[in-house]
This record gives structure tokens, C-alpha cells and sequence, in this order.
């Protein structure tokens, strides 16, 4: 997958399975998903500073930092999964469904997401 920055300042994300989405900004600061399979989400934060995610397939989730800096997320249909940083500075995730990559960036400054094999 990759991700990189339109003219606006939306993020595009595109990956080798068809999907092409778009994250943007609405007036009250939530991030906005919609790609061109149909789904569309909402980011949002929280009082107590955690990242809450909802789409229209029915998933809430919401992301939270440890004591170690990590991210966590967790949604209502049992995955639960954690994006930390490697000694390279690029991100790793990991889920308790057997799904994990690299987060890391190219030589454009694009974000490269490479699952593991």
C-alpha cells in the first residue's frame, strides 16, 4: 500500500488489491475515510486524548498509547492489534489475527505499508 499527499492536503491511499481511498479533514477537526469499495469512516478524538474510528460496515474501534509509546487498537468485532517503532524509525503493526508489516517511507516521503510474508 501506499500512501501520499494530494494538492488539497488529503492523504490517498492505494494498495495492489484495487482500493483507492481518500482521508480528509471536516470542519470539526474528525478525519473522513471513503474509498472506492464502498466504505467510509470517521476518525475522532476523545476527552481522554484516544482516537476513536467508526465506519459503516459496523466496526468501532479505538486506538490508545501505552506507557511504552505504543499504539493499541481494538474494535468491537475482537481484533486487537499494536503499532510500535523499530531501532530504523519505521513503524511496525501486529495483530492478534496473524496480520503484521512495516510501515517505512520512500525516497518521495510517501508511506510504503509491506505486510509480512
Amino acid at each position: 500500500a501506499v500512501y501520499s499527499t494530494d494538492y488539497l492536503g488529503n492523504t490517498i491511499y492505494e494498495d495492489n488489491k484495487g482500493t483507492q481511498g481518500t482521508f480528509s479533514t471536516d470542519y470539526l477537526g474528525n478525519t473522513n475515510y471513503e474509498d472506492n469499495k464502498g466504505t467510509q469512516a470517521t476518525y475522532s478524538t476523545d476527552y481522554l486524548g484516544n482516537t476513536n474510528y467508526e465506519d459503516n460496515k459496523g466496526t468501532q474501534g479505538t486506538f490508545s498509547t501505552d506507557y511504552l509509546g505504543n499504539t493499541n487498537y481494538e474494535d468491537n468485532k475482537g481484533t486487537q492489534g499494536t503499532y510500535s517503532t523499530d531501532y530504523l524509525g519505521n513503524t511496525k503493526y501486529e495483530d492478534n489475527k496473524g496480520n503484521s508489516g512495516t510501515y517505512s517511507k520512500d525516497y518521495l516521503g510517501n508511506t510504503i505499508y509491506t505486510p509480512d510474508e
